[in-house]
């Protein structure tokens, strides 16, 4: 029998607390401990401390605090009355210790990341890293190199989590300019190599293929354009003046709100009346 310091019902408590076998972390690999604890709360209080566990047993709730770590409550805590009115309730629960998941790098391939956003998900033992960093120079380069093949595992070091590589592949990532010719990048990462791939989802199928072919034709024109502007430059038929104001009306930008109105237009409007 030890003892455990928890913030519940605004204040801390010192609860008597037997250790249980600890468990492995799927992030890092290191054992996290475990408690089962018992707590006497009176009939007033109960529907507080209620609302406390339950968002506590949450994974992305607000854990229980404790003098060196957060604490998780695992699902299945009991509550059971006694006595006559005031009722004590008994809260039998199990309590496990929260990792604080927060990468100062991540190393792949050579190249290395530093977050200025970072966090973690376990779903069904698949680890999945979500960041945000910016990029510059010949790191952009060997950024976009590594994105090219969508279906490519790299071993990928966590450092400050795990110094163990992990086998991970690319998810969604999505980037934006920003100052001093930097770019932004949100990166996803999924270390799911030898599962088997999820079908995807309905909403995922929405205008599908027909909007995969219109990406597709929407790139070759531009590529074609950009050809085409440069022969026509190079031969002479084009001024410099003109090939400047084409391409600069060529580079995508911010749709004026006419512009969005347009791509609102439909031929079939009944379609839409529910």
């Amino acid at each position: 029998m030890t003892s455990l310091k928890l913030a519940l019902l605004g204040a801390v408590r010192e609860l008597a607390a037997v250790q249980l076998p600890s468990v492995t972390s799927v992030h890092s690999g290191r054992p996290l401990r475990r408690f089962a604890l018992e707590l006497h709360v009176p009939d007033e209080r109960h529907q507080e401390l209620d609302a406390e566990l339950e968002e506590a047993a949450a994974n992305d709730g607000k854990h229980l605090h404790g003098t060196d770590a957060a604490w998780r409550v695992s699902e299945g805590w009991t509550a059971d009355s006694q006595g006559r009115r005031p009722e004590i309730y008994i809260y039998r629960m199990e309590v496990q210790e929260v990792e604080v998941l927060e990468a100062s790098a991540l190393e792949i391939e050579g190249l290395s990341l530093f977050p200025s956003r970072y966090k973690e998900q376990v779903d069904e033992d698949t680890v999945t890293v979500t960041l945000v960093a910016e990029v510059t120079g010949e790191d952009d380069e060997r950024l976009e190199e590594l994105l090219r093949d969508p279906d490519a595992f790299y071993d990928v070091t966590r450092r400050g989590i795990s110094d163990t590589p992990l086998r991970m592949r690319f998810g969604r990532c999505v980037w934006q300019r920003v100052a001093d010719g930097r770019r932004r990048h949100h990166l996803e990462l999924v270390a799911d190599e030898g599962k088997a791939v999820a079908a995807p989802s309905p909403l995922a199928l929405v205008n599908q293929p027909q909007l995969g072919r219109t990406m597709e034709r929407t790139i070759a024109n531009t590529d074609a354009l950009a050809k085409l502007l440069e022969e026509l430059h190079s031969q002479g038929v084009l001024s410099e003046n003109a090939f400047h104001a084409i391409n600069a009306a060529a580079t995508p930008r911010p749709l004026t709100r006419q512009e969005e109105r347009e791509l609102s237009r439909t031929d079939r409007l009944n379609d839409y009346w529910r």
